[in-house]
């Protein structure tokens, strides 16, 4: 037996998938601006204790970030 799918039930469908990805975005954005401050404060912190292991580190970390950023973008 083939149900049919009604106009209204998949409009309900499209304005859930839309509710969730935008959720998830939102989440991703708050997620990287947290990540970006985060490692901007432990790069300050080793140039302070002249750590050079730990600002390589997250001078990487930081890099990825915004390349994905970037990549996102375009």
């Amino acid at each position: 037996m083939n149900k049919q799918v009604y106009p209204v039930n998949q409009l309900r469908v499209f304005i859930n998938t839309i509710n969730d990805l935008s959720a998830e975005l939102l989440l991703q954005e708050a997620m990287d601006d947290y990540n970006r401050n985060r490692y901007n404060e432990k790069i300050e912190e080793a140039l302070i204790e002249k750590d050079q292991e730990k600002f390589m580190t997250y001078t990487s970390l930081l890099k990825e970030l915004t390349n994905e950023d970037e990549d996102d973008a375009q």
